[in-house]
């Protein structure tokens, strides 16, 4: 099977683009052909389809005079079209995230080649404009249940008129060029987000769960590395991921926490540790520093309070054979078995947090440990999701193509 893949970014700026790229070593693994499609950058991975990437727009650094090419990128559909032309073979097309650099441009050479579709959904973005499901720092699902113009109602992007007007009308433009309509497929990494999707309008038929899946065997630990005392955070440095709540839980019970990661909460996270010595912010880390960082911990914390898609921070845990403490939101539940391979609370409640963190000195870690690699193992390897993904391509093809 040749398929081809599309995301904004062929280098890894957030976790879609990392399933993006392992997706399509994946699938290369399994002998099938993989042709890629990005925005092109200077940091891209290696790639053999980079010559016929097109131009994007940096959405974090765009003016407003960029707002034409945040709605539609010309180059991207011209791009497209051309490596078509080339790769007249392609049998389905597997989209993750390209709005704001690709944009809905990209929909109609794919329309006009009469490629089956699918789309694997990272976030909310089908049925909110912001793509979070969150408002003023607390959930929200008024444009799910309701009007899309919500989000203009409540400025719901950075509290600005003009900023929230765009993306509304972005999510709009959108829908009217096909971006529900063009995707036979829907491919949503949870079980909560298919739910939400239904709940937003998007036919059941047209919606498939599979969970994402994760690198079992690099995160081994070594049979000599020993299990050490600290809580461990890493992930974006946002208020959205329930860090208050965490660094008033580590306040109560004294616990030993280590947090990895940046984001726009890292000052304030830098200040407000400034008076706690049990508390360390290790900054950006990835690789092998961050693989023994989760192999070592005692648990893994993973406090979000906003509708977290899957949990692949949990799941990576898991595989390590580190228990993990996680909130009882979005996801999260589906891949952490609450009292087997980890321990749930109610999201925003340190009191909570912190019952779930003392319970940890009298939990078998090693057992709990075992359990979720065991778990990881059966449902969320790379087997388990190629067998899933390769069984979804065929359905739609069929169903695109009878």
């Amino acid at each position: 099977m040749h398929i081809l893949q599309i995301n904004n970014n062929h280098r890894i700026v957030g976790g879609s683009d990392n399933v993006y790229l392992n997706t399509g070593k994946l699938l290369e693994s399994s002998n099938h052909s993989v042709s890629y499609f990005a925005a092109k950058s200077d940091s891209d991975e290696p790639c053999k389809d980079s010559s016929l990437f097109c131009e994007g727009l940096d959405t974090k650094t765009a003016k407003t005079t960029d707002a034409f090419r945040f709605l539609h990128n010309n180059d991207a559909k011209r791009a497209l079209n051309n490596l078509l032309e080339i790769k007249n073979n392609i049998d389905i097309a597997h989209l993750h995230i390209y709005y704001g650099r690709l944009t809905p441009a990209i929909l109609r050479p794919l329309k006009e080649k009469g490629l089956p579709i699918v789309q694997t959904l990272h976030e909310y973005k089908a049925v909110c404009p912001t793509y979070t499901m969150e408002r003023a720092g607390t959930v929200c699902d008024l444009c799910v249940t309701g009007s899309s113009f919500n989000c203009v109602k409540y400025r719901c992007k950075n509290n600005s008129f003009s900023k929230s007007s765009l993306i509304w009308l972005e999510h709009n433009l959108s829908i009217m060029r096909g971006s529900l309509q063009s995707v036979h497929r829907f491919i949503c990494v949870s079980d909560f987000q298919r739910n939400i999707m239904i709940k937003g309008g998007i036919p059941a038929e047209k919606l498939s769960t599979l969970h994402n899946f994760v690198d079992f065997e690099s995160l081994q630990p070594q049979a000599s590395q020993k299990r050490e005392g600290y809580l461990l955070y890493h992930g974006r440095i946002e208020k959205l991921k329930g860090l208050q709540t965490l660094l008033d839980a580590a306040s109560k019970t004294g616990a030993e926490l280590k947090l990895a990661g940046t984001g726009s909460w890292s000052q304030e996270l830098r200040n407000r540790i400034l008076k706690m010595p049990n508390v360390e912010y290790l900054g950006f880390i990835s690789g092998n520093p961050l693989r023994e960082l989760i192999q070592k911990a005692r648990a893994v914390v993973v406090p979000s309070e906003w509708y977290e898609t899957f949990g692949l921070t949990a799941a990576e845990a898991k595989a390590a054979g580190t228990p993990v403490v996680a909130s009882r939101i979005g996801g999260l539940p589906e891949v952490v078995r609450d009292g087997i391979d980890g321990i749930l609370f109610e999201p925003g409640s340190s009191d909570d947090l912190s019952r779930a963190i003392d319970a940890l000195t009298y939990i078998d870690l090693d057992t709990m440990g075992e359990a979720g690699k065991t778990d990881v193992n059966q449902r969320f390897s790379p087997r388990a999701h190629l067998t899933s993904l390769q069984n979804i391509y065929r359905e739609t093809i069929a169903s695109a193509r009878p």
